[in-house]
């Protein structure tokens, strides 16, 4: 075990394979989560995944509500951390807190920076249609994403990637990566450098109603919503004031020219047992393999249109 008192801030199941591989190479003196949630129909208690994971090894672990409390503050002096790491915490930390530790606080970042700043990240790359991507490891600092990096590395974003599938694999990828660099602070064997704010972009929250289709959009545009609202909000429409989501896409041929035969976008151009196929923007067309309405589970648009017949135009 290397020499260094961490604490560490996290809340979501991203930070898992991060922890996974710190406690094997430091001292991980508190974990600091969000409280428990309700959630569910039955509103029932939802325990976040870092906490399971600090009482499954016995870490010391704080919930605070916010942190103005004096005793918690009194409480993380008394440890004397070496360094804060935060990796998907969900809420923003007073410069108090992190410039408390001896080198202060990094986070984990997930585009190379600064490039996609904000609460987004991987969402807005596939959003966005990007064939790379990568992680940052950077020191915070006052304003959101901004602090010099210590850190960064390029991975590949594949053309079947949805947020999950690309968020597990940095998350992955970039654990032994983050140990790397912890180990490299406390030698003092590398330098952070300044960002390039010049070159800035920007990658805001999610919001529900952004997984709505706008069949307007070209087939190409609203496969990668698909791909960047996996799993959540989901791509949705409405049809008879029931949510249908599609779960299941084909890649839209970029190299075919558009379709003559589309005339308004949400037009229905064809259904048959494997997939329908609607009019988009710039007339393109989409094929859809799976649809799943409200309550019900997964199935063919085909299945679906048995007991539900489809319009002639989707809204």
């Amino acid at each position: 075990m290397t020499s260094g008192r961490i604490i560490f801030f996290g809340t979501s199941q991203v930070a898992i394979p991060f922890l996974s591989q710190l406690r094997i190479h430091f001292d991980i003196s508190l974990i600091i989560t969000q409280p428990d949630a309700t959630g569910g129909r039955c509103r029932q208690v939802i325990c976040p995944p870092v906490k399971s994971f600090a009482q499954l090894h016995e870490i010391p672990l704080e919930q605070p509500e916010g942190f103005k409390n004096q005793a918690f503050m009194d409480k993380l002096k008394a440890i004397n951390p070496d360094i804060g790491v935060v990796i998907g915490y969900g809420k923003l930390i007073p410069e108090r807190l992190f410039t408390l530790p001896r080198l202060n606080t990094v986070n984990v970042h997930f585009s190379l920076l600064p490039l996609y700043r904000g609460a987004a990240p991987v969402q807005r790359t596939l959003e966005k249609g990007e064939t790379s991507t990568g992680i940052s490891i950077f020191e915070i600092s006052k304003k959101m994403d901004t602090g010099p990096i210590w850190s960064r590395k390029a991975f590949n974003i594949l053309p079947t990637d949805t947020t999950e599938t690309l968020m597990d694999r940095l998350s992955q990828e970039g654990a032994p990566l983050l140990v790397e660099i912890l180990n490299n602070i406390f030698q003092q064997k590398i330098k952070k450098q300044p960002q390039d704010h010049t070159r800035a972009t920007y990658a805001p929250a999610i919001h529900k109603q952004e997984g709505r289709v706008d069949w307007n959009q070209s087939a190409t545009q609203i496969f990668n919503k698909h791909r960047a609202f996996t799993p959540w909000p989901g791509l949705f429409f409405s049809l008879n004031n029931r949510t249908i989501k599609i779960k299941k896409i084909s890649p839209p041929d970029i190299n075919s020219s558009s379709a003559p035969e589309c005339k308004q976008p949400g037009e229905i151009l064809t259904l048959d047992r494997s997939s329908l196929e609607v009019c988009c923007g710039n007339q393109t067309i989409l094929k859809i393999e799976k649809f799943q309405p409200e309550g019900k589970k997964p199935m063919t648009p085909y299945c679906f249109s048995l007991g539900n017949p489809l319009p002639e135009k989707l809204n």
